[in-house]
């Protein structure tokens, strides 16, 4: 009898089991998982995009907690998991689609640490990036202007912008020898160019509102509201020219007047690059997975930290314009779940 007694209470047990609701089970617990998110220096909207991230990854998974972290740009950082094996798994970086190019070719600074590059992959979209040109001398009005000018390009020689911002200009027959290059990033740049140590600094931007809507980076925009700012423009001939003899993935486009600043009375020409998280091909799966749920899910927050956030929304995360190939396979399938195009925003 007491053998029947519970064989008969194992089968209502199963039974009762079998009719809970969906999702009544308690799920197996999750090993924890801490993720460092590097981004950009502070005064950059990457910067303040990557803290936000970080922040609804730490309010949203119970088991997977992010550590934002000021980075330096996406030469450091792979230089960093080339060099580091061992932080390859947990460190999601800043990239852009120009640098993975470059890396991928051995070209600049890259050069110096050879390696596999194509074991770096995308995870997802992080913005769309201006750059420009801008002074505070209203007689530097053309490219051609720059030459016997201080210049600053990047922060550093033979980075990715500097590269581009060279290969436009020779395009044009402008003498690079004839132009005094200096180097500084973000705000250190806008204060050299205040204090009259240079001529000229590149712009950052991000995209707001397709198809030519950009806020300034937070070092522009306080030079902005602090002086008289002029835009330089790029000619797209001269940057479809860089792009047909390397293969570049640089892409031109035209802002509209007053976007960037009161002094800004005609379109401007501007260098245009998406920029994207990248991780390691050995990040694990399911945490690739957790990012992406959980930047999809509070996709409509982003914008609270940064102007570009605005779009990056659940339809543009896989809006890089690179192949599928280049994106990290657990991203590939996330994508696919959630039928997600795979695509770019056509500039």
């Amino acid at each position: 009898m007491k053998r029947l007694a519970a064989v008969t209470l194992s089968i209502l047990i199963s039974v009762c089991v079998l009719f809970l609701p969906f999702g009544t089970t308690k799920a197996r617990a999750h090993e924890p998982f801490e993720l460092t998110i590097s981004t950009l220096p502070a005064g950059f909207a990457s910067y303040a995009l990557g803290v936000g991230i970080a922040e609804l990854i730490n309010k949203n998974s119970s088991w997977l907690k992010a550590v934002h972290i000021e980075g330096r740009g996406p030469v450091e950082h792979m230089k960093l998991l080339v060099k580091n094996p061992a932080r390859r798994k947990n460190y999601l970086f800043f990239n852009t689609t120009w640098d993975l190019w470059e890396a991928k070719r051995g070209i600049g600074p890259y050069a110096k640490f050879p390696f596999n590059y194509d074991e770096f992959k995308f995870v997802s979209l992080f913005g769309i990036a201006a750059n420009g040109l801008c002074t505070l001398n209203p007689k530097i009005k053309t490219l051609k202007d720059l030459v016997g000018k201080r210049v600053i390009f990047d922060s550093a020689p033979n980075k990715g912008r500097i590269l581009v911002y060279k290969g436009v200009l020779e395009a044009a027959g402008l003498p690079l020898d004839k132009i005094k290059f200096q180097y500084a990033s973000g705000k250190s740049a806008a204060d050299a160019m205040r204090d009259g140590l240079v001529d000229v600094i590149y712009l950052g931007a991000g995209l707001r509102k397709l198809p030519n809507i950009f806020a300034l980076s937070p070092f522009i925009a306080e030079l902005v509201a602090t002086k008289d700012v002029y835009f330089i423009s790029f000619e797209k001939k001269y940057v479809e020219a860089f792009k047909a003899k390397t293969g570049h993935p640089v892409s031109f486009m035209e802002v509209p007047p007053k976007i960037f600043g009161p002094l800004q009375t005609k379109p401007c020409g501007i260098l245009v690059k998406p920029l994207a998280f990248s991780a390691h091909i050995s990040m694990p799966d399911d945490v690739i997975t957790e990012v992406l749920r959980i930047v999809y899910e509070n996709a409509h927050l982003l914008k609270q930290y940064a102007a570009m956030g605005e779009i990056i929304t659940k339809d543009t995360l896989a809006s890089l314009g690179v192949p599928e190939e280049a994106y990290h396979p657990a991203a590939v399938r996330f994508f696919k779940a959630k039928r997600i195009k795979i695509t770019g925003f056509g500039f």
